[in-house]
């Protein structure tokens, strides 16, 4: 029978353990240690305490419900998928690989050589302490530190693994390098141009790897060891006295590169690297936005620092290099960053989505540019008096609650065209703005005027609630898009071309395929605003055959002339415009096709071929159809 233990028995044996550990740590600590490590080390400390402080600052000011979120599910399956999508996006930028794969490349090269190099280095330092008990040093100058004299297959292993590592690293920096030199090599037609403080990180960021190479190759000459690259770098370089005169001087080069960089990312567009992960998993949480603009608290703040400025969305803005203010999302983020000067850009862009469709960080940038804009013209104000009081229709049921909007002034021609087809297939309406124009809010919500957009919305609610309809159908995407997210209304809300493909589906209209060759803009706020792609061009390929283009779907331009900005002139709209007709004429359509009034009426003034709404072609293939028949018939009373 075993004896049973003294009570102070555990209470020594735990001290002899404390003990033991806490003299093992520090011969650890003794034996790897040089004043080299210091910059690497203070500066590692340096930035790891202000971002704490930070991140701190920014999650203490989520609203209640955001951290309930966070509480919900941080022990959750949402925790795995945010680690899968940091893998993904944060270490091997699928995102961006699948737009441009050299650029994705490079951006992996950096991201995960570096990833795979802190791993290893853990790994190995393991291996060779035969401890976990390791300084905060010993994984990042282990060459230095721990060489082998008789080494082992395992051994050998690390070091070629960890040469790999380095390898790729080095791949991906000579990449950049070529990126600054000649960006069209990675595919990019421009780049972000960077601050005093971002080019300090740059500069020490490309001089940390190649340091790492000398130093390890030189350690590896006069030491021995060394994987297939530091080793044979080491032996062609280095004559052993050679190596030993230069090991230490490059052991501090590399500490102190490292060093600046810590120091300095906190304040550059590197501190994107720590801040894009939180995000990644604040959304998995389900946190949302804190209502306004906060570029200091909450998800807002996360968002503003996880911008990269890796230029990507510069390619895809219809007015970049158009204006002598470059107010594209990474400068105008830059400067919401630096909390000044973003004003001067907030009212620029045409807000047609295009960045964030292509950003690899998802960063929502209009609803940040709103947001601005809400700071700056908060002394805008709107006068709704005219409204009448009582906005009430008779109860009585109907099928459709048209509404144009402002732009359905500008082009009559689809009005006609919708109410016709509306008759045809026997659907009652009301057109709730035949008389006199009612605004969706839409474009006080751009200009900033939340407040007056509010009042109107509820007038609005008030008035389409009081048609009793079973759906509003709108010929505007932009105020499709209003109606649908903003309005919360007892309605389902539909885009003509949703509704009338819904008709051609239930055979109340119908058609027959001809051979006309259309071309199909897709409206911004219909497309990448509202996601809604195929019912346009399920109509069109009944009544005809549809071109493919290079830039369709999510990737259409913008038409040039939305209710975003007012400041961009003349000139340069059109110049958007050509751009974007250019696109639509490149496999000779015989009509250019969209769904919405503004685009329509821009891209008929530069187009050499003939611009039509999708409501107006069904109408002129009905009647084409319907001559045709007669035609037909004609011919076959001649012939008997």
């Amino acid at each position: 029978m075993q004896k049973k233990k003294p009570p102070y028995f555990w209470f020594l044996k735990f001290s002899y353990t404390f003990s033991y550990r806490t003299t093992l740590n520090t011969n650890i600590m003794r034996e790897n240690y040089h004043h080299f490590v210091l910059p690497f080390t203070l500066g590692f400390a340096v930035m790891a305490l202000i971002l704490v402080i930070r991140y701190f600052g920014w999650l203490c000011r989520l609203s209640p419900d955001n951290r309930k979120r966070i509480r919900r599910h941080i022990v959750s399956f949402k925790t795995i998928s945010g680690m899968k999508e940091i893998m993904n996006e944060s270490l091997l930028h699928l995102r961006i690989y699948g737009e441009k794969p050299l650029l994705g490349f490079m951006h992996m090269s950096l991201a995960f050589g570096w990833f795979l190099l802190i791993v290893g280095g853990h790994i190995e330092s393991w291996y060779f302490n035969g401890s976990r008990y390791r300084t905060l040093w010993g994984p990042i100058f282990m060459r230095y530190f721990e060489q082998e004299e008789n080494v082992t297959l395992l051994g050998k292993i690390f070091y070629h693994f960890m040469d790999f590592a380095l390898l790729l690293v080095l791949t991906g920096l000579l990449l950049a390098i070529v990126k600054r030199i000649r960006k069209s090599v990675l595919g990019m037609a421009n780049t972000t141009r960077h601050t005093l403080g971002n080019r300090i990180a740059l500069t020490a960021l490309w001089f940390i790897f190649p340091f790492r190479l000398f130093a390890e190759s030189a350690s590896s000459g006069v030491h021995g060891g060394g994987g297939f690259l530091t080793a044979s770098l080491g032996n062609a370089l280095f004559s052993r006295e050679m190596a030993a005169g230069f090991e230490l001087p490059l052991w501090w080069a590399y500490s102190i590169a490292l060093g600046v960089l810590f120091v300095v990312l906190p304040f550059s567009r590197y501190l994107h690297i720590p801040t894009e992960m939180i995000l990644i998993f604040l959304r998995k949480w389900g946190v949302t936005h804190e209502k306004g603009f906060h570029p200091r608290k909450g998800l807002q703040a996360f968002e503003v620092h996880s911008c990269p400025s890796c230029g990507v969305c510069l390619d895809v803005c219809p007015a970049v290099n158009k204006t002598e203010t470059a107010f594209q999302a990474p400068y105008f983020i830059r400067h919401v960053r630096a909390g000044k000067g973003f004003d001067a850009m907030a009212d620029l862009c045409l807000n047609c989505g295009l960045c964030k469709e292509v950003c690899p960080v998802n960063i929502d940038i209009e609803k940040l540019r709103i947001g601005s804009r809400q700071v700056i013209h908060k002394q805008a104000e709107f006068n709704h008096a005219y409204l009448p009081d009582n906005l009430s229709f008779g109860r009585k049921t109907t099928d459709v609650v048209l509404f144009t909007g402002c732009m359905g002034r500008l082009n009559p021609k689809t009005t006609l065209a919708v109410k016709k087809l509306f008759t045809e297939a026997s659907v009652s309406f009301i057109h709730i703005d035949e008389e006199e124009s009612i605004c969706c809010g839409r474009p006080m919500m751009l200009a900033g005027a939340a407040e007056s957009a509010r009042l109107m919305i509820e007038r609005n609610r008030e008035l389409i609630n009081g048609c009793n309809g079973k759906a509003l159908v709108t010929t505007c995407p932009i105020c499709y898009k209003v109606f649908k997210s903003d309005y919360d209304l007892d309605i389902e809300v539909k885009h003509h071309t949703q509704f009338l493909w819904e008709l051609m589906d239930a055979g109340r209209i119908i058609r027959q395929k001809g051979s006309m060759q259309f071309a199909y803009h897709d409206p911004c706020e219909l497309g990448r605003g509202s996601n809604c792609y195929e019912p346009p061009r399920e109509l069109l390929k009944l009544v005809g055959n549809l071109n493919r283009l290079s830039h369709e779907r999510n990737k259409s331009l913008c038409c040039g002339n939305n209710a975003s900005t007012l400041l961009l002139t003349e000139a340069q709209r059109q110049d958007i415009t050509a751009n974007t007709v250019s696109v639509l004429q490149e496999n000779n359509p015989d009509v250019i096709v969209t769904s919405c009034p503004m685009c329509k009426k821009n891209i008929q003034r530069h187009s050499r071929k003939k611009v039509s709404d999708i409501a107006e072609i069904l109408c002129e293939t009905r009647y084409q159809s319907a001559a045709k028949t007669v035609r037909n018939r004609t011919q076959g009373e001649q012939v008997n």
